[in-house]
């Protein structure tokens, strides 16, 4: 109980700090500043970036990330994928099946897949590129060919 005392106390005095007005302007709390998206083989990571408000972080470093998970859902409801990774600033994400081979050209083709709702900024890494291609206000994944 001794030990709880000074954890409390911390926490309280983090919040003193913290400005009222914490957050993005209005009642967003959430938004989505980017993602990138990077293709192996049939499978993607996507690293998702969000803008969190002071509490709201500060809510996630002491509680975790499991607040978020509706988001994340809703956005790539129509994707098949496991949570990796979900932090103050960003969440990982491995896509399963996103993409599909064709051996007669030995190609992969990534067919577009929508989203939950438009993002600003996506950024698409083929196998094999180093720079990313970025697309903006998007509210779907665009077509892809590409080789391992």
């Amino acid at each position: 109980m001794k030990k709880l005392i000074p954890v409390i106390f911390l926490i309280l005095l983090l919040f003193l700090f913290l400005p009222l007005s914490g957050g993005s302007p209005g009642s967003r709390t959430f938004e989505i500043s980017s993602v990138t998206i990077k293709f192996d083989k049939t499978d993607a990571e996507f690293i998702v970036n969000y803008d969190l408000g002071a509490i709201p972080k500060m809510y996630i470093l002491l509680m975790g990330g499991k607040s978020i998970e509706p988001k994340i859902q809703e956005l790539f409801s129509n994707f098949s994928y496991e949570i990796i990774k979900i932090d103050q600033d960003k969440t990982i994400l491995h896509v399963k099946n996103i993409s599909r081979y064709d051996k007669n050209v030995n190609y992969y083709i990534h067919e577009s897949v929508s989203f939950g709702s438009t993002l600003n900024t996506i950024f698409i890494y083929l196998p094999g590129d180093k720079h990313a291609v970025e697309y903006s206000g998007r509210n779907a994944t665009p077509t892809k060919f590409y080789r391992q």
